[in-house]
């Protein structure tokens, strides 16, 4: 029973409290891709790990400081065997949305590549602040 409700908090010590780390788990597990963001002097370089996704499936924009990530898969199977009237059928829908701020990118220098499920997106910083406008992000 102890396994019920997984927390790191600990019984026996009076000074913790009761909802402290109980809901640690429940918030924090999400299924949302990881991110990787790295800076340099030069740019910003962002690994996604979108595994099972295809290029056509994810959208990348940059809109006044803010880059969206945005991927949607909707996949379907069917199995069937007649001499036994077993049919399945299986839908798998997936989605997610990211958004960063991330000041002051030179838009003609942004490079997105999807590879092997990871989405690499290179922003090289621009010395000049951004105009207001909506960039479109193709993907390699």
């Amino acid at each position: 029973m102890a396994n019920l409700f997984p927390t790191s908090r600990d019984f026996f010590f009076p000074q913790t409290h009761f909802f402290d780390h109980a809901f640690d788990s429940f918030f924090t597990k999400t299924n949302q891709p990881s991110v990787d963001i790295k800076e340099n002097e030069h740019n910003y370089k962002m690994a996604i790990d979108l595994p099972g996704m295809n290029k056509e499936d994810i959208n990348v924009t940059y809109n006044n400081n803010l880059l969206t990530i945005e991927a949607q898969s909707n996949q379907e199977t069917e199995n069937s065997d007649e001499a036994t009237n077993y049919l399945r059928r299986e839908r798998v829908s997936r989605s997610f949305k990211r958004q960063f701020i991330m000041n002051n990118i030179k838009f003609d220098g942004i490079e997105c590549k999807y590879e092997n499920g990871v989405l690499n997106i290179n922003l090289p910083k621009n010395d000049q602040k951004n105009l207001e406008q909506n960039y479109k992000i193709n993907i390699q």
